[in-house]
């Protein structure tokens, strides 16, 4: 018996060491961030979808290749109009194909008329959303079968990676195409249709709109609304520029 008290008396004894061990441990950590948070569930990305925007202060950068939080479906985030209602400036890239949901483009019109700052890539790699300069949200779900995790999302806060992160944001946002509440859905298919082509072709080959407007059996008046439009999805002031951004996107 005094064997078995004595045994029991040094197990105790251990525990309250490591007992006082982890609590050193505890204290020192304590009020510190990890760089990297994981967010091993649709359920918790959806938490910290829904937090961007009560906790935003001055800037909002999204981009998104369509929903990774499955059972949500396509809908505008809980809490963005009142965001920008409170001034946060929001400026997101969507990728070529979700726009071609019409429902989808629907939606990111109504946030352009709440005062969101719109534009359309062609391939976004992942969901990316970074909150002022503190901290941003990477989501990706695999688009095939493969042996590594069907669904990836991480939290990253203020790091060397967040900075990165924010770079590859601004050098898309360069290269995007803007929209607006008039664009239509043939504007941001992933190609031109074959009459948009043909009236590109007649523009960079120098004619006038009275000669394209001959070609189309069309007025003039029908060719510089067209060509507006084409400017407008493109983000060209000018027709130069629209050349420019025609062949930029392939169109030409």
């Amino acid at each position: 018996m005094e064997a078995l008290a004595e045994q029991h008396t040094k197990q105790a004894a251990l525990i309250r060491e490591s007992a006082d061990t982890l609590t050193d441990l505890w204290r020192a950590a304590a009020g510190k961030q990890d760089h990297l948070e994981l967010l091993p569930t649709y359920d918790a990305v959806q938490i910290v979808i829904d937090s961007v925007q009560s906790d935003a202060q001055q800037h909002v950068r999204a981009m998104t290749m369509g929903t990774v939080v499955v059972p949500r479906g396509i809908q505008i985030v809980g809490g963005l109009f009142e965001a920008l209602e409170r001034g946060v400036r929001y400026d997101v890239i969507y990728d070529a194909h979700v726009l071609q949901n019409e429902a989808a483009l629907h939606m990111a019109q109504e946030c352009i008329d709440a005062g969101e700052q719109a534009r359309v890539f062609p391939r976004v790699p992942l969901n990316l959303t970074l909150v002022d300069q503190r901290w941003g949200l990477v989501a990706a779900r695999s688009q095939q079968a493969s042996p590594g995790p069907e669904f990836v999302a991480i939290v990253v806060h203020e790091s060397p990676l967040l900075r990165g992160l924010e770079g590859i944001f601004d050098a898309l946002w360069r290269i995007a195409v803007p929209i607006t509440n008039s664009t239509e859905l043939n504007d941001v298919e992933a190609g031109p249709s074959l009459e948009t082509k043909r009236l590109l072709t007649y523009l960079s080959a120098g004619l006038t709109d009275e000669s394209i407007a001959r070609e189309f059996g069309v007025s003039e008046r029908t060719i510089a609304r067209r060509i507006g439009r084409l400017q407008e999805a493109l983000g060209a002031q000018t027709r130069f520029q629209l050349g420019v951004q025609a062949s930029r996107q392939g169109w030409l």
